[in-house]
């Protein structure tokens, strides 16, 4: 029996850590990400891995930054399965990386805490949650595809879409106090995200990301499922004003709208992406633009399998009634397709 798409609360079956999916398969992923937007003007993303293709499976830290002025800058730490430790909600990698969070009464994800050290980088993050997670069924855990027959598994839980945080970050030992907002979600699957032409994935092509403007936080994905799983679009849409949702919807779309060559990479990015969201007499229309690219490569070494990562600018409009709110903010969103989905091949004489 199919379960009922639905907006709903998050659980502590969302929180916690599948350890049931993926033993020995080095395909399997599952992993809590968090960005962080600072005051600063850094960018930094992190990836907490209890699984990580990349390393065989094994867990693993990695860490993005992103500042103004400066080259992109990523950094990684694989670790041994008896290095990780689960918890319910977070974990810890090695002696000096770990995270921990922590429910209000009602059972929300209402705060949590975050140290690192990978590197060049060590970090010390507290961050207090403004908007409660969401999953988008009414299962639970909230398995965006789920065959228990087959043992295959896709989830995908936004925990906490923004939480206020402040800490301090160093790089090369110099320590910076900083103050900003971060987002943090959990994801895994058993399926391979996206890969070799016609390879049955749980992602055929997609964008996805996250938004503030002023009160307002938005969330999205624009999923298609492989030719194997039927193209299948998965497309939820939240937005938020301070804690409160005020429009859900899976009556959402996302468009690229055109593309561009990265110098740096000579790969593929998108430049201009819309996006656009219904419900009931409220519309939502969005322009994302001026994206800096903090991630890029090609997806799980596949040539044309594309993976693009960006954090730009976002000029939305809300309409109700005739009337119409204007939002602008910034947007972290990404890109990604399949090999053989995006031919650029061209006939020269």
């Amino acid at each position: 029996m199919r379960a009922v798409r639905a907006f709903r609360p998050i659980t502590a079956a969302e929180l916690a850590w599948r350890t049931e999916l993926g033993a020995g398969d080095p395909e399997y992923v599952e992993l809590w990400w968090l960005d962080a937007a600072l005051d600063n003007g850094w960018q930094v993303g992190i990836g907490l891995y209890r699984s990580r293709p990349f390393d065989g499976g094994r867990p693993a830290v990695t860490v993005n930054l992103l500042r103004p002025g400066h080259p992109f800058l990523e950094l990684h730490a694989g670790f041994a399965p008896d290095e990780f430790e689960p918890y319910p909600f977070g974990g810890r990698w090695g002696d000096n990386n770990q995270l921990v969070g922590g429910l209000s009464e009602r059972g929300d994800p209402a705060a949590f805490t975050l140290s690192l050290d990978v590197g060049r980088v060590q970090l010390e993050l507290a961050a207090t949650v403004v908007c409660a997670g969401v999953k988008f069924t009414t299962a639970s855990p909230g398995f965006t595809h789920h065959r228990p027959e087959s043992g295959t598994a896709v989830g995908w839980w936004p925990v906490a879409p923004r939480a206020d945080v402040s800490g301090w970050i160093a790089l090369d030992g110099d320590r910076v106090p900083v103050r900003g907002r971060v987002h943090t979600e959990k994801q895994l699957s058993s399926l391979p995200l996206a890969g070799r032409e016609q390879a049955r994935s749980a992602q055929s092509v997609w964008t996805w990301g996250h938004f503030t403007c002023g009160d307002y936080t938005g969330l999205w994905t624009d999923s298609a499922a492989s030719e194997q799983l039927g193209f299948r679009h998965f497309t939820p849409f939240v937005l938020y004003r301070e804690g409160e949702p005020v429009l859900s919807t899976f009556a959402f779309a996302s468009s690229v709208e055109r593309f561009r060559i990265e110098p740096g990479t000579g790969l593929p990015r998108p430049e201009v992406v819309t996006l656009k969201a219904a419900q009931g007499e409220l519309e939502f229309f969005a322009r994302l633009t001026d994206g800096r690219v903090s991630d890029q490569f090609e997806l799980d070494g596949n040539e044309g399998a594309y993976y693009c990562r960006q954090v730009g600018r976002i000029d939305a409009e809300l309409y109700r009634w005739g009337r119409a709110t204007r939002l602008t903010g910034d947007v972290v969103h990404e890109w990604g397709t399949q090999a053989g989905n995006f031919p650029f091949a061209a006939v020269r004489p």
